[in-house]
Order: C-alpha cells, then sequence, then structure tokens
C-alpha cells in the first residue's frame, strides 16, 4: 500500500520540475513578462513618488511658513532660492495676510507703539522741536509679555526735516506717517520705509501745517494708496485758500510720484487729520468754519475710482455734538463713530454698514468711562472692547459692563520698552513725550516698493 502512493508521489514531484524545451522557454518568457511587469510597476511608483513628494513637501512648507511670524520669514528668505520665491510670491503674501488678519480680528493682541517725542523738556510746546528717531514697539496682550515692549524697527532721519506730526494711519502692516513736509510710509515688520515726495501742487505756505492725508486699499487694482489734500489760492486773494485738490499715491506703482485727481473735494477738509479707512474709502472731517450753512457729514474719497461723495454723520445727534469730540475708526468692518456725551456721561459709539449717501447709524454701545478722551480699538474675541484713553489701553467687559478688574487696564508708560541693546532709552524720557500712536498691529509681508522703481527707498 504504501509503494503505489510513493510513485505517485515521484510522478507529481515529476511533473512539477522536469519540461520541455519548449515549454521551458515559454515558462521563462512568462516569468519575464510577470517580472518586467512587476519592475515598470515599481517604476512607475517611484516616479509618481517623486512627483508627489515635492507637491507635497511643497504644500507642507507652505502651511507652516504661513504660520510664521514676519521676522521670521525675513530671514528664511536667504534660506534657499525655493523659499524666497514661495515667500516672494504675491499670492502667498495674500495667504499670509489673510491668516494675520484672521488671528487678529479673532483676538486682537498685537499692537505698535509709536512715542513722539520733544527734543527738550522745558519750554511751551509750541516752540518745542520734535524728534525725527521714529520707533516702533510691538507689544503683545498675552499674559507673559504684556509688561514688554519690544522695538522692531527704528528709522532716525536727519534733525529739522519735519517739524510737526499727524497721527498715523494703519492698512494691512502698512503705517503712515504723515508731516508738515513729507509722508512716510512703513512696514514696520520687514523694516522697509519709503518717503514720498512733498507737494508741489500746494498753495499753503511749507511746514505751516499737515495737509489731510489717508491711507488705505483699492480692491480693485489690488494695489494700496495714499491720498493727500492740498490747497488752492483764490484768483482774487493769494492768500486766501478758496479750494482744495486731491493727489494720490499708489504704493508699489511704476512711477513713484503723486498724481492730481480729475475731481475735486466737495469742501475745504479739516487741517492736521489722518483720514478714517472703511470699505475701500477714506473719511475726512469738513472745515465748517469756512461755510454757514455746511453739512453734516464726512467728505468721503473711493480709493476705486478716486471720487468725491458726503456721508452724512449722526444727522439726529449732531450739531449738539461737535465734530472736534468725534472720532473715526473702523469697528468690526464697519465705520465707528464715537464720542463723549456730557449729559449722559456716557461714550457713546455709532457704527454702520453702509458708508455711502445715506447710511443708517445705530448705536451699538452705551459705555460709563471716566472721561471724553476714551474711544474704541477694537472687538475684542472675549466678549469686549479695547479702548485707548490717554496714556492706557483699557479692556471693557460688555457683559460685566465694567472695565476688568484683572488685567483690565494697560498703562502705557510702566512698560518695559526692550530695544536692540535689552533695554531702551524711552522709560527715562517718557517726560519728553508729546504723544503716542498706539496702532492695532497686523503685520504683513506687503512690499512697498515694485521692482525696476524710480522710488525714493530706504533700507
Amino acid at each position: 500500500m504504501g509503494h503505489p502512493c510513493a510513485v505517485r508521489g515521484r510522478r507529481r514531484r515529476s511533473y512539477l520540475i522536469s519540461a520541455t524545451a519548449e515549454g521551458g522557454e515559454c515558462i521563462k518568457r512568462c516569468a519575464g513578462v510577470s517580472t518586467g511587469h512587476r519592475a515598470l510597476i515599481n517604476t512607475a511608483n517611484k516616479r509618481k513618488r517623486k512627483r508627489d513628494v515635492p507637491e507635497l513637501f511643497d504644500e507642507m512648507v507652505w502651511e507652516i511658513l504661513i504660520r510664521l511670524p514676519v521676522n521670521s520669514l525675513v530671514r528664511f528668505r536667504s534660506v534657499s532660492k525655493a523659499w524666497r520665491a514661495i515667500i516672494s510670491d504675491p499670492s502667498f503674501v495674500r495667504a499670509h495676510l489673510h491668516f494675520c488678519r484672521q488671528s487678529q480680528h479673532q483676538n486682537p493682541t498685537s499692537f505698535l507703539i509709536t512715542p513722539y517725542m520733544f527734543l527738550q523738556r522745558r519750554g511751551p510746546a509750541t516752540s518745542k522741536a520734535i524728534s525725527t528717531d521714529i520707533r516702533f514697539y510691538k507689544w503683545h496682550l498675552e499674559e507673559d509679555t504684556r509688561n514688554t515692549a519690544t522695538l522692531v524697527y527704528r528709522r532716525h532721519f536727519p534733525a529739522g526735516e519735519f517739524g510737526r506730526l499727524s497721527e498715523m494711519a494703519h492698512c494691512d502692516g502698512l503705517v503712515l506717517l504723515p508731516t508738515n513736509t513729507k509722508a512716510y510710509v512703513f512696514n514696520p515688520g520687514t523694516r522697509d520705509v519709503i518717503v514720498l515726495p512733498e507737494s508741489t501742487c500746494n498753495a499753503l505756505p511749507l511746514h505751516r501745517t499737515c495737509l489731510p492725508t489717508g491711507l488705505g486699499f483699492d480692491a480693485t487694482t489690488g494695489r494700496y494708496k495714499v491720498a493727500r489734500a492740498f490747497y488752492r489760492p483764490s484768483y482774487d486773494d493769494p492768500m486766501y485758500m478758496a479750494a482744495m485738490g486731491m493727489e494720490v499715491f499708489t504704493i508699489g506703482g511704476e512711477d513713484g510720484a503723486w498724481r492730481e485727481t480729475l475731481e475735486d473735494p466737495p469742501y475745504l477738509m479739516l487741517s492736521g487729520q489722518t483720514a478714517a479707512h472703511c470699505k475701500g474709502c477714506l473719511f475726512f472731517f469738513i472745515d465748517k468754519k469756512n461755510y454757514q450753512s455746511p453739512p453734516q457729514g464726512l467728505i468721503r474719497f473711493s480709493l476705486q475710482d478716486e471720487t468725491f461723495g458726503v456721508t452724512p454723520l449722526l444727522p439726529y445727534v449732531l450739531p449738539q455734538v461737535e465734530d472736534k469730540d468725534v472720532v473715526l475708526s473702523e469697528l468690526h468692518g464697519e465705520l465707528c463713530a464715537s464720542f463723549f456725551s456730557k449729559p449722559l456721561q456716557r461714550l457713546l459709539i455709532w457704527t454702520t454698514e453702509d458708508v455711502l449717501d445715506d447710511p443708517p447709524w445705530i448705536c451699538r454701545y452705551m459705555i460709563d468711562v471716566p472721561d471724553h478722551q476714551y474711544h474704541p480699538m477694537a472687538s475684542h474675541g472675549s466678549g469686549g472692547i479695547l479702548f485707548q484713553g490717554g496714556n492706557c489701553l483699557l479692556r471693557y467687559d460688555l457683559e460685566a459692563q465694567d472695565i476688568r478688574e484683572e488685567d483690565g487696564i494697560h498703562e502705557m508708560d510702566r512698560l518695559t520698552y526692550v530695544g536692540l541693546n535689552r533695554r531702551d532709552k524711552l522709560g527715562r524720557t517718557w517726560k519728553n513725550l508729546r504723544f503716542f500712536n498706539l496702532i492695532s498691529y497686523t503685520e504683513s509681508l506687503v512690499p512697498l516698493t515694485a521692482k525696476r522703481q524710480g522710488l525714493q527707498a530706504l533700507q
């Protein structure tokens, strides 16, 4: 019984092992085809992986870089040509700005502090010379850093280059500094600044005052613009300023010069003011002393078509409240007008979504504050509003209807100002302070110059 089993086993092994010459060649060819097919598949997979890895790597690098602060990105430009190309690409600049803007909107904790200093302590303010040393300090409201402001950029201009300063304006990381001679646009994050030329159209005696100026974004062209009004003389009396014109400077434009708009402002603007920017328009107060029945409104300048209009300003409240007591700003993406009501002893905050000819103003908040010096800066992500008043920043809790007891008041003159040498001299010269700008700051990589542009740039 064992023998037949052994025979069958040998035959099975013989059948599996032995083959004719033709059959063997066929098996070899099949094996070769199979092996070659696997090799082709492996090669294709490797090529696919080689194609996918750089694409995946670029996406990962993009997602990582977009979350980094500007000072890190500026350093990373020198890592490689590929990284420099990514960071300098306009689409990356826009995406990074969008990320920073959303973060600051949801939780406004980043601020720029810029002190304006007198060169000497004693003497009347009108006779004191202004320091031309412009410094930007970055300050965060986070618990571990809120007692320290760090110098991010400093530019010392020649003494006497300007003698008067207006309040700064901020738009997407760019900061405008108007003076009585020139205007300057900074990007403190990238440590860049451009000097805009003096006005050649202005008929007002030079250096007397700062011209009405504003900074904003033109969504139709994707460019940032500086608009500056200037005075036109009367034909009968050259010393009488009868009208105003407007000139526009396009940041990153090819010409690098001011150009006059085709349309003039409908009214004289209040001199020395910095315009509020909201929804692609700049808003200026009217110089009402030159008119018997001036409109209760704001001069509106569109950065898109560069035309003018008048936006009514609180028609049911004014003129009981004078324009000088109203502070314009942007809050929640809406045009905001706030003023202190003496009869109510409260700060009234009005906003409007529509900035055109007949906007419905809505009183959003009525807030108890110590005096009239307070105005809103931003809505806080934790259900409050940030106010600036004097040398202080206050956090107002909307639910409790009061200033937060803990970390609710921040005094600018008690911060530690850290400079390049770890400790700045600002604390010892604070008594020379004229005033300071406190800006809710969104940093960005937005460039100030275009390639092959003959624009005066400071490195």
